[in-house]
């Protein structure tokens, strides 16, 4: 159903968009900008990005068309339980043979255990869906088929406000675009500086199957299915006009699809919400009618005014912005150069540490505009998309992806920003407890590798990725750290240590025992196997379920270290807590191998030719704080030996998928984490060339192009497809090397590299509830400001030295 009619139907729902480009001209703030002198060309590396959490926006800043590639959060295809658990995922053999599949894999028939793995545990879940897009939003201008001048485009980090800009004909022409998260709208002004000069007639390129448009005199409303069924969307733009001419419909400027145009304007505001009837509340899903949503919002917005809407966007956005700040003395004169441009001649070897602070503030910027209270969580592309199918589904990958994404809310005082992780969670648990049910025949809750926005919790899929039975272990871990952040004890009484304890319950009922400790089995050590398992492999065949990996042990004893921490702070559930700790004694310890190095599985079987994405045997170092310098000394030079085993980015030559921006993300972490630097800013400035664009996001390759051969790619058949991850994780890694706490201390410094020779930061965040500013010069301490929210004096090192409280660089401040 593609028509038009004449009646008015509903609103759309908030437009979130992201702007990556701003330029000023206040040099002083200029780390707070990107800009272009030309419109962008490509999606993923050059278009502009807005958000609020709920919609995504991507804008192109053409001169004679406008292109916005245009979803929001719930657009998304399958769909949710309807009472039968094998579509949903779950295997109806898993329980059957669960037992059968553990005997093989302690018996060390692996080659066995893969076998029945894949058939008879791992399931099919048809309704999954992925993360899809509305279409695109376009504005054709009238009387631009002429040369321009002074083009540009930018946005400015530090209010979240885009803006495109240029001459024509002796006219300067400016759109201004925002998206508040007060109001859940994306706003959009359009004006020249000579009057009646506006006009333009918009349109959308809808990605959908089923839809139809609706034009009345100051609105076109789009309202549809995803993917052609039950779940509803509504996209609703209203237009003010100030002065100016409705044009009928006609054959404009070639146009065959119905339009809403306008000419002889002075200026005119575009106002759009887009919204679908998604709740996120397990089974159904199911919430209000968007034509409801949608006209709410618009009236809401329509009824501030253009001037309160934006001065409100820019409080609330800044509220969270402000709170920190990082200043690397960066050259001033290189921001006379276009983002672009500064780039290229980074990638060229030429220094630009303004780009690490750029990438800082991007980071922080990505985050507060796709994840905010109310909204869901943001998956592998966060809010922004303009696939029909996501890459990689744009699900919320378990095993690193989703973590990442949310890695720099603690040190960056965003804690309000990891909520929508929270809460998905929450209602993950649901499903959860199904599926320890039907698959594993025990209590508590359990999800794997893959989620989306339906509860899927069951393992499913591919032997090599599906088998990941740790997924709910590592969303407890940002449970957690969002209560070590916040000191919140009726967070942790009512939200967290429940949802802790029942994940801790499953595994209390499912670890196996195996030779002198308990292991958990099916399990791979995230998407990774050994071709060196077996003595004798010609064929080179490659064993999935290990007995005894190690990320496995590492994570499971985090998990029982947060619930006895946690229980203990709350006096509660001593006999419980007896159990935990009986059971953690017989994890298995860490080894060490024949190469000095920290070994992946039980059996030391790790091979100095194995380049693997994933290092999930160093869970222990990050984000856990098992292993550490000043605390475990000999492992962690045991890590040193397996990072360096499994190199610092891109192997092509290993596999396809080898070296992408999450698993560069990951090897900074550790290498901060184990107080190297040096090591960790050389791979972030690898990051950022090979794995990154010239509007500073970051990508992972793959030889797909999901439907978009047009996209950026590197050979013929190399994609590169934005992810979220690695640029959301960049302002916590670089905090990090700053900044640490996981050990209970608090500890200045204890990464800075040489190139960040000196500086201040202000704002940082440490567990334990305290705020610190740090200032440095030739690489050591000038002074650091404590204040703590609890009147405890911590523990605090300078690099790895402990220093008094009294020493004359700190000051403590009790609030």
């Amino acid at each position: 159903m593609k028509r038009i009619k004449s009646s008015s139907i509903g609103s759309y729902y908030l437009l979130t968009i992201l702007l990556i480009f701003t330029f000023n001209h206040a040099i002083e703030a200029q780390n707070d900008m990107l800009w272009y002198k030309y419109p962008a060309k490509y999606w993923n590396s050059q278009a502009l990005h807005l958000g609020n959490g709920f919609m995504g926006a991507s804008f192109f800043g053409g001169v004679e068309e406008e292109k916005i590639a245009l979803t929001e959060e719930s657009i998304w295809t399958g769909g949710p339980f309807r009472g039968d658990w094998e579509e949903f995922g779950i295997n109806p053999l898993a329980k059957v043979y669960l037992d059968t599949i553990r005997s093989a894999i302690v018996n060390g028939e692996v080659e066995h255990a893969d076998s029945l793995t894949q058939k008879y545990y791992l399931g099919q879940n048809k309704r999954f869906g992925s993360f899809s897009s509305i279409g695109d939003l376009k504005i054709k201008m009238l009387n631009h088929g002429m040369p321009h001048t002074n083009y540009l485009r930018q946005l400015d980090l530090s209010n979240a406000i885009g803006q495109v800009s240029y001459e024509l004909d002796g006219i300067n022409y400016t759109r201004e675009y925002f998206c508040s998260y007060p109001k859940n709208v994306l706003v959009m002004k359009l004006k020249a500086d000579q009057s009646k000069k506006v006009g333009f007639a918009l349109y959308m390129d809808v990605i959908q199957k089923e839809y139809e448009v609706e034009i009345t005199e100051n609105e076109y409303v789009v309202t549809g299915f995803v993917d052609g069924g039950e779940h509803e969307f509504q996209v609703r733009i209203n237009m003010i006009p100030f002065g100016g001419d409705l044009l009928g419909q006609g054959n404009l400027m070639g146009l065959t699809k119905p339009y809403w145009g306008i000419q002889n304007a002075d200026s005119v505001i575009i106002v759009i919400n887009a919204s679908t009837d998604y709740k996120q509340e397990f089974p159904n899903y199911k919430g209000e009618n968007p034509e409801v949503k949608t006209n709410n919002f618009i009236q809401n917005a329509i009824n501030a005014g253009y001037n309160a809407l934006k001065q409100e966007h820019i409080n609330d956005y800044t509220k969270l912005y402000n709170r920190v700040s990082l200043n690397l003395n960066s050259n001033p004169s290189l921001n006379q150069f276009p983002t672009n441009e500064r780039y290229t001649r980074f990638q060229n070897g030429e220094s630009d540490i303004g780009l690490k602070e750029l990438a800082f503030n991007l980071g922080r910027y990505l985050i507060i505009s796709s994840s905010r209270p109310g909204s869901l969580p943001a998956n592998l592309q966060g809010k922004w998309n303009t696939f029909y199918f996501a890459p990689w589904a744009g699900n919320y990958q378990a095993n690193i992806n989703i973590q990442e994404i949310y890695w720099s809310c603690g040190p960056t005082d965003l804690l309000e920003c990891q909520i929508p992780y929270v809460d998905w969670v929450k209602d993950l648990v649901k499903p959860g407890r199904e599926v320890a049910k039907r698959v594993y025949n025990t209590n508590g809750w359990i999800s794997h590798t893959t989620g989306n926005i339906w509860g899927h919790a069951a393992p499913s899929g591919g032997l090599v990725w599906g088998t990941y039975p740790l997924a709910s272990v590592w969303h407890c871990q940002h449970l957690w750290e969002q209560f070590t952040f916040s000191q919140d004890i009726d967070y942790l009484k009512n939200t967290a240590y429940p949802i802790i304890k029942e994940a801790t319950i499953f595994w209390l009922e499912n670890l196996i025992e195996y030779e002198e400790g308990l292991i958990v089995a099916p399990s791979v050590s995230a998407e990774h196997g050994s071709i060196k398992y077996y003595e004798n492999n010609p064929d080179k065949k490659v064993a999935y379920n290990i007995p005894g990996a190690y990320q496995d042990a590492q994570m499971i004893r985090d998990l029982f270290n947060m619930s006895i921490e946690a229980a203990e702070i709350l006096k509660i559930d001593k006999s419980f807590l007896k159990q935990v700790k009986a059971k953690k004694k017989k994890l298995l310890p860490h080894k060490i191998g024949q190469h000095n190095q920290l070994q992946e599985w039980y059996k030391d079987i790790d091979s100095k030719a194995d380049h693997h994405r994933h290092i999930a045997h160093l869970y222990a170092v990050c984000p856990d704080n098992d292993i550490h310098p000043l605390t475990t000394p000999t492992l962690a030079e045991a890590a040193k030996v397996s990072l360096n085993m499994r190199g610092d980015g891109r192997n092509m030559d290993f596999e396809i998928a080898a070296g992408g921006n999450w698993s560069r993300c990951w090897r900074i972490w550790c290498w901060a984490r184990l107080m190297d630097g040096n090591r960790a800013n050389k791979i972030f400035d690898e990051m950022l060339i090979e794995q990154g664009f010239e509007n500073l996001l970051t990508h992972q390759h793959a030889e797909y192009s999901m439907g978009r051969p047009d996209l950026l790619r590197e050979t013929e058949n190399m994609y590169l497809h934005f992810q979220l991850d690695a640029s959301a994780s960049t302002p916590g890694f670089m905090a990090e090397m700053l900044l640490q706490s996981h050990l209970g201390e608090i500890i200045l410094l204890p990464a800075l590299p040489n190139e960040w020779k000196s500086g201040n930061i202000e704002g940082l965040k440490a567990r334990g509830g305290y705020t610190i500013d740090i200032e440095w010069e030739e690489n050591e301490l000038i002074n650091a400001t404590i204040t703590s929210q609890n009147k405890k004096v911590p523990t605090i090192r300078i690099k790895d030295k402990i220093v008094n409280a009294t020493d004359e660089r700190i000051k403590i401040i009790n609030k």
